[in-house]
């Protein structure tokens, strides 16, 4: 655990430097995958589910609502499992994509992008312990600089086309994004909170 918050550490703080080391990196994709992505994934997952079971949400009228465990739990479980799946879908998307901006289409060089620019987004997931402080995530957006950065250092993006990649896959990111959350949303997260505003 140590050198995997080392390396978020790294990437965060001198993600320049730490690309090209990542770049040099021999490192098998389900070892990144399960002993880095799975476990950093756990952030904002685990302390989403303190925050809204154990915390509570502070709602307009002053009282302090709780969500009951299981309620959070399952939707906490399915936006994580979408989220490790949403990573693959990215990485086959930059793959897609590489070559029309001359950059590597490797899948596993694609992974390795995505993994490492979603670290700030699962680090600050801390701030979901406290659901006032949600405003915090903007942190999350920190990512797409770290994105372009690996886009450019690990597959070698042209540096003249590195904005217009980075801004097309963060275009179709949105759009499966928002087809993942919509379904997240009406499957958990919407009875979820029918289920606080009513009681």
């Amino acid at each position: 655990m140590d050198n995997i918050l080392e390396r978020a550490k790294a990437i965060v703080l001198k993600p320049v430097e730490t690309w090209q080391v990542i770049k040099g990196e021999k490192v098998g994709i389900n070892q990144l995958f399960f002993n880095y992505a799975a476990k950093l994934a756990l952030i904002p997952a685990i302390c989403g589910l303190i925050g809204l079971t154990i915390v509570g949400i502070r709602l307009p009228a002053g009282n302090l609502m709780r969500i009951p465990f299981l309620s959070v739990f399952m939707a906490q479980a399915a936006g994580y499992v979408v989220g490790l799946a949403s990573l693959w879908i990215g990485a086959w998307i930059m793959k897609a994509l590489a070559p029309k901006f001359g950059a590597k289409a490797d899948l596993d060089l694609a992974l390795v992008v995505m993994i490492y620019a979603m670290t700030p987004a699962w680090l600050i997931g801390v701030v979901t312990l406290i659901p006032g402080l949600a405003f915090l995530g903007l942190f999350a957006l920190y990512a797409i600089y770290l994105l372009a950065k690996g886009l450019a250092i690990v597959l070698e993006t042209p540096s003249d086309k590195v904005v217009l990649f980075t801004v097309s896959l963060l275009a179709i990111s949105v759009l499966v994004n928002f087809v993942l959350n919509a379904l997240l949303t009406s499957r958990f997260y919407a009875p979820m909170y029918m289920q606080m505003l009513s009681s």
